[in-house]
């Protein structure tokens, strides 16, 4: 099933007026498919998060940089910010500021400015800064970052701590800790190591991920027949009409598109309940889903036993 198919689906339980893809109702009815697509993306979150391992998991890496030196202007004694070419990657590491007898961590970075989470303690005003890094942002879509996380290539594991304190406290084997941070705006996961780098460093893991997010781009061409772009829902096994569906209907059945009582197909007051327990039906069958199935019965053969 496309999710032209999907959304197709959706707004079948609406108005005839509300049906056509792309929206072609006027002004006498708002256009359904922003409260089709959010109900599909929600479907899709659950799924994300609460379905098995093999649904979701995703081989992934974190990339610590090497010392990096910038040059940095704009520091005050006591002041919260510094100046400079920053790169992105920078937000949350450590940071060496020039004069300053400890190093201070980089909060965030709009453009050029990075804020900082101590004040400097320096009279210093400008000069040689050097990013270490010890905290890198993870991908938009990880969920969960999984166990084992390893150097690259090696088979020396790191050891997860329980929080910042903890991980602060690391003395010898390297350790990880992972947290959430507002970054641009965004909620991100970062990885944080116990000490910082001194060369180029990868370590990778397995992640669960989510089943990405669903866009106008993927329900219609901007072509003359606004045809189907062909995208295939990111729903694994093929568990659309008995997982996926279910939940998106009772999460569209929520929204203001849906709410309208006058629309023929819910005069029937018992089809919201009816669609919500097939979602709840359907996040029972999600929770139980195991790629391996059941183990198979170990039987040993005759001659093990001496009889024979």
């Amino acid at each position: 099933m496309t999710v032209r198919d999907t959304i197709a689906t959706l707004l079948s339980y609406l108005r005839p007026e509300q049906r056509s893809i792309p929206y072609a109702g006027g002004s006498d009815y708002e256009d359904p498919l922003p409260d089709a697509l959010a109900a599909c993306n929600a479907a899709l979150q659950q799924m994300a998060a609460l379905g098995p391992l093999f649904a979701a998991k995703q081989q992934r890496s974190a990339y610590f940089r090497a010392p990096t030196e910038l040059a940095v202007s704009g520091l005050t004694h006591g002041g919260m910010t510094a100046t400079g070419s920053f790169p992105s990657w920078a937000a949350g590491c450590w940071v060496d500021l020039p004069g300053d007898p400890a190093m201070n961590r980089i909060l965030s970075i709009t453009e050029t400015t990075a804020t900082l989470q101590f004040p400097h303690l320096s009279d210093s005003t400008s000069g040689t800064a050097t990013v270490n890094v010890d905290t890198v942002e993870l991908d938009g879509d990880i969920i969960t970052v999984l166990e084992p996380v390893r150097f690259r290539g090696s088979k020396r594991v790191l050891t997860a701590a329980n929080g910042r304190e903890e991980l602060s406290q690391s003395c010898g084997d390297v350790r990880y800790f992972i947290e959430s941070a507002i970054s641009n705006g965004a909620v991100k996961l970062r990885m944080m190591i116990s000490g910082y780098v001194s060369t180029d460093t990868v370590l990778e893991f397995q992640a669960r991920t989510a089943l990405g997010e669903l866009t106008r781009a993927d329900v219609y061409n901007n072509d003359e027949g606004h045809t189907d772009p062909g995208v295939a829902l990111p729903v694994p096994a093929n568990f659309v009409e008995s997982i996926f569906l279910p939940l998106a209907l009772d999460a569209f059945f929520a929204k203001p598109t849906i709410t309208n009582y006058d629309i023929p197909s819910l005069r029937n007051q018992d089809a919201p309940s009816l669609i919500h327990q097939q979602a709840q039906t359907a996040l029972v069958l999600l929770e139980r889903m195991r790629p391996q199935g059941r183990k198979p019965v170990g039987i040993w053969p005759a001659w093990s036993s001496g009889r024979y």
